[in-house]
């Protein structure tokens, strides 16, 4: 008899708490995604990662943003250096790109590090400095006459995860 009420008082307890955790963490997502410019991406983005799931404040958030931004500029990095290994034209604009996102990628380093020392204005800058960096790729190609970069899309889905983690440590101040 005693071992079936405590089997029951698990189960409530398992069936009330659980979906409280569930919800909480979605509260949490919802209420830092609220607040950004690609509230869609930040959410998608935020809810894909299992980190996100056991995050209790926005500084873990902020994190799982900017390992995505980073890991979208390393792979931007490594594309156009695919690109450069097999391409004659547009040479000079994604040797441009390849310094540009590797600058990007150090610079998101520098954010993580001022992430860690809870120094959010160095995450603000840093971070808008990786953006602004892939942003002059674009141009590069600008120059050499071409309407749009090949790395397009993946710049914008980058500085979109860039203004992510800025809008999200702007809550941490």
């Amino acid at each position: 008899m005693n071992t079936i009420s405590c089997s029951k008082v698990f189960l409530v307890l398992l069936v009330t708490l659980l979906p409280n955790q569930i919800f909480a963490d979605q509260n949490l997502i919802s209420s830092a995604c609220g607040h950004t410019l690609y509230k869609d991406l930040c959410t998608t983005t935020l809810e894909s990662d299992p980190e996100s799931s056991s995050a209790t404040s926005f500084d873990v958030l902020t994190k799982v943003a900017l390992k995505h931004a980073t890991s979208t500029a390393t792979e931007i990095h490594d594309q156009v250096t695919t690109l450069l290994k097999g391409s004659s034209s547009n040479k000079d604009a994604l040797t441009g790109c390849n310094k540009n996102f590797q600058d990007a990628i150090e610079r998101l380093a520098a954010a993580s590090k001022s992430l860690a020392s809870k120094k959010y204005f160095d995450v603000y800058t840093w971070v808008s400095s990786a953006v602004s960096s892939s942003d002059t790729c674009g141009e590069g190609f600008k120059k050499v006459g071409e309407t749009k970069s090949p790395l397009a899309d993946q710049s914008t889905t980058f500085a979109h995860l860039g203004s992510i983690v800025i809008d999200i440590t702007n809550q941490l101040k």
